[in-house]
């Protein structure tokens, strides 16, 4: 599997682990990442999705030039998984995922899979890591020959083409985590640098000053509302 599939038509087989996946979304992240990250996977922004046993992986285009490649790791197990069940991580800046929450990478790959779902039930028993009574994707086999005279190995390409992708995700993924941040020097580290044994000035207590609000309370009121609800929002 490669190109995420949109469901069209009313009657899907895979309707309720499509909307609990959905609801699973949801308890993992907060309501502005959750809004976001449906309409990404509404727009098309997610390029390709994979789902292995125990793992989806997803490239979703964001605002810069380089996907970014988030995954979804579950335990092995029956039916959908809880909260405490699924583990996730994404190449974007929000990975370190405050508070808990998912980044919208995440959540646009769980509502990509919410829509595989629900055309195809039987991926969540591969996801479950139970092929039993699942899909197989077809691979090829190492040790088939080319020449072979009832005709060519359809399946097998295709396998070949799928392994493929996967290792280029896999690959995407994992060099943009592994690569570290070049160490940048401080300019000014030397000339801020104190020499060993200097006596440094005693400094005496500085009274704190309180910020002065303006005296308008429409005014105050939504600059203090404003700080309680400042928060950086990462593309």
């Amino acid at each position: 599997m490669s190109r995420p599939r949109k469901p069209f038509g009313a009657n899907h087989p895979g309707r309720l682990p499509a909307t609990m996946i959905k609801v699973l979304a949801a308890e993992m992240s907060d309501p502005s990442r959750l809004r976001r990250g449906k309409q990404y996977a509404k727009d098309g922004s997610v390029l390709d999705i994979v789902i292995d046993p125990g793992a989806i992986t997803c490239e979703i285009q964001g605002s810069r030039s380089t996907p970014y490649i988030a995954e979804v790791a579950v335990t092995p197990g029956d039916g959908m998984p809880l909260r405490r069940d699924v583990t996730f991580n994404c190449t974007c800046p929000d990975d370190d995922n405050w508070d808990g929450y998912a980044c919208k990478h995440v959540v646009a790959t769980l509502f990509t899979l919410s829509d595989e779902f629900l055309m195809e039930p039987e991926l969540l028993d591969v996801w479950r890591g139970r092929p039993a009574g699942s899909i197989d994707v077809p691979v090829q086999d190492e040790n088939d020959d080319d020449d072979d005279q009832d005709g060519p190995d359809v399946d097998g390409a295709e396998g070949d083409r799928v392994e493929r992708r996967r290792g280029h995700l896999r690959l995407v993924g994992r060099g943009e985590r592994s690569t570290p941040e070049p160490v940048r020097a401080d300019p000014l580290e030397d000339m801020l640098r104190i020499p060993t044994g200097s006596a440094l000035p005693e400094v005496g207590e500085i009274e704190r000053i309180e910020p002065m609000l303006p005296r308008s309370r429409d005014l105050s009121g939504v600059l203090r509302d404003a700080l309680g609800h400042l928060r950086i929002e990462w593309d």
